[in-house]
């Protein structure tokens, strides 16, 4: 059987608190929290406008936003009011649209992520929104600090990151180069002048972000660089993806992202136990400080034992037009046969929005069947072609992970 994949729509952008997006099972409506936290009461005020206004259902994305889906336009219009109200958005829509920033989870909880990493970070968020010309960027351009600690440096994956390098200084890292050490406040404007210099490149001339971005736009703003170490990980040790992580730190891991309304009020209960605040991570994790016990919520993963944890798959063609084939419940059927340390990623089409890294196995689905990927991408060569979900199940509940591999290469 020869596969057919559609070529999938680009949009190019990614839907934010003032830009909703159309989805198969409704609008999508987003908030991008300050720093990655929301507090309990902001949990709850999202899990009952989830429940009134969307379908119930949320996403943890791996940008460490929060998604509710099912809106109708009318109310995908409204909700932005609603969150600047809360305290989960900038008014000034521009604003807004600047503060693409990840922040390293553990910040201010863990002793040893760099102990100026919020400092650090409220910095580079304040210089984003007086910084008017950086409204050009392409809404996937991105920004993170990070601290290191329990979850290593070079984790957090952005178009420019701010690195802790101890003793209060820091590095810029843009694609596979970096600045030299340096203050708070030199970084964070230097940080600035990389985007700007972005923004000054012709659309058609940019090239592809990692890696040859960082030496260009050095080189552009007249900076010394240097070779930075870039991680391949794309994932932490599921170790620190759910159960107890740390001295009063539990993580709650939602199966593949998907959040319903209820498990998120379970979420702000236990917050309210310990400091307050839930803490989102871009691996699809809720991290808790300070209750004197390890949390519960039923249908979230509490335990890194857990196969999921390993997984990842988009909505499928439950709640995206361009999904060819259902992801969610076979991910979770894969989940069960995958061998220790590997991962997997079910994709609806060949954009794996939910998980552009490589996975031991990617399994894509097609206008006629779903195709496996070994050790690659959604765009990576199809070792085998199955002709539906129930095959592919069969495939892999019947063979070993090594006897795969060796079919793959008959």
């Amino acid at each position: 059987m020869t596969q057919r994949f559609t070529p999938p729509e680009v949009k190019g952008w990614c839907p934010g608190l003032f830009a909703p997006m159309q989805a198969k099972d409704g609008w999508l409506v987003r908030v991008r929290p300050p720093l990655g936290r929301i507090t309990a009461a902001q949990a709850v005020f999202l899990a009952q406008i989830a429940e009134r206004e969307g379908n119930g259902l949320l996403c943890l994305t791996n940008r460490a936003s929060l998604q509710l889906r099912g809106f109708s336009h009318n109310n995908a219009l409204r909700f932005p009011e609603l969150a600047v109200l809360a305290g989960l958005g900038m008014a000034n829509p521009e604003h807004e649209k600047r503060l693409a920033l990840l922040v390293s989870p553990l910040a201010g909880c863990d002793r040893s992520c760099a102990p100026d990493t919020l400092e650090c970070a409220a910095a580079l968020r304040m210089a984003l929104c007086h910084a008017d010309n950086l409204s050009v960027l392409p809404d996937k351009f991105g920004f993170a600090v990070d601290g290191g600690g329990l979850f290593t440096v070079g984790l957090l994956k952005a178009d420019i990151t701010l690195q802790a390098n101890g003793a209060g200084l820091w590095s810029v890292v843009c694609g596979n180069q970096k600045s030299k050490a340096a203050p708070i406040q030199t970084i964070v404007e230097l940080a600035v002048k990389l985007a700007q210099a972005f923004t000054a490149i012709p659309e058609g001339k940019r090239p592809a972000r990692y890696p040859a971005t960082g030496k260009m736009l050095f080189q552009a703003i007249h900076q010394p660089y240097y070779p930075a170490e870039v991680t391949s990980a794309a994932v932490p040790d599921p170790a620190l993806l759910a159960g107890s992580i740390g001295a009063a730190l539990y993580a709650l891991n939602a199966s593949l992202g998907i959040l319903t309304s209820t498990m998120l009020r379970s979420c702000a209960h236990h917050a309210r136990n310990g400091d307050g605040i839930l803490r989102l991570t871009p691996w699809h994790s809720i991290i808790l400080h300070g209750m004197p016990y390890a949390p519960h919520v039923a249908d979230m993963v509490d335990t890194s034992t857990n196969p999921i944890l390993r997984v990842s798959a988009c909505m499928g063609n439950a709640g995206c037009a361009q999904a060819e084939g259902a992801t969610q419940a076979l991910a979770k059927t894969l989940a069960h046969s995958l061998g220790a340390g590997e991962s997997l990623h079910v994709s609806g089409c060949s954009k794996g929005c939910a998980h552009p890294a490589k996975a031991s196995w990617t399994v894509v689905a097609a206008q006629n069947g779903y195709g496996l990927i070994h050790n690659g991408t959604t765009s990576g060569p199809v070792m085998r072609f199955f002709p539906d979900d129930t095959a592919v199940e069969d495939y892999f509940i019947g063979t070993k992970p090594q006897e795969r591999i060796m079919n793959g290469r008959v």
